[in-house]
């Protein structure tokens, strides 16, 4: 695959205020002069994210939502049918890694929330921006998972399962999207 595959190509991240995402934001505007519309939770990060951004800024823009609801994603889509927005990559970087606790210690609603954030914000994603990816003439979809998909620790149960969950469905999803 070209190195250059990347330049200038109109990329969504989720997770886009702070740690992975924000790193892969800066890395896409500042090295690959793509535009990003990054999405997350907080706007004091993005805030801080586009005002760290300096002379890029004009390449960066946001939404605010949760992403592991779905109807917040059928909403973007709306604004991005709306404003004629074409996105070219998607890359889910959000995510939470819970505290590290045993499994009979753990609430079921930190149990829902790291798979609803970890998987199902990926799912989600996917689903409703397929159709418009496909449009582009160079699309791509990359999911970011972690070393606890193949090798999970104690004290990370959720954690673990939802970035497996999240790996075996790339996986398969890559297959059947081969070509395209």
């Amino acid at each position: 695959m070209d190195r250059n595959w990347l330049s200038s190509k109109t990329v969504i991240v989720t997770g886009a205020s702070s740690g992975i995402g924000r790193g892969i934001t800066e890395k896409l505007i500042k090295e690959h002069s793509c535009t990003v519309l990054g999405i997350a939770r907080s706007e004091n990060k993005m805030q801080a994210l586009a005002a760290d951004l300096g002379e890029y800024a004009d390449k960066f823009s946001y939404q605010l939502f949760d992403i592991s609801m779905r109807k917040n994603w059928e909403k973007y889509i709306a604004y991005l049918n709306e404003n004629n927005i074409k996105p070219d990559v998607l890359i889910n970087g959000a995510g939470i890694l819970p505290k590290f606790n045993r499994f009979r210690y753990c609430s079921i609603e930190d149990i829902e929330e790291t798979m609803n954030i970890n998987f199902y914000g990926a799912v989600y994603s996917m689903y409703e921006l397929l159709p418009l990816i496909l449009k582009s003439s160079s699309p791509a979809i990359i999911n970011i998972d972690s070393s606890a998909a193949f090798m999970p620790l104690a004290g990370t149960a959720a954690y673990s399962a939802s970035k497996a969950a999240l790996k075996s469905f790339t996986e398969a999803v890559r297959e059947e999207l081969r070509g395209k």
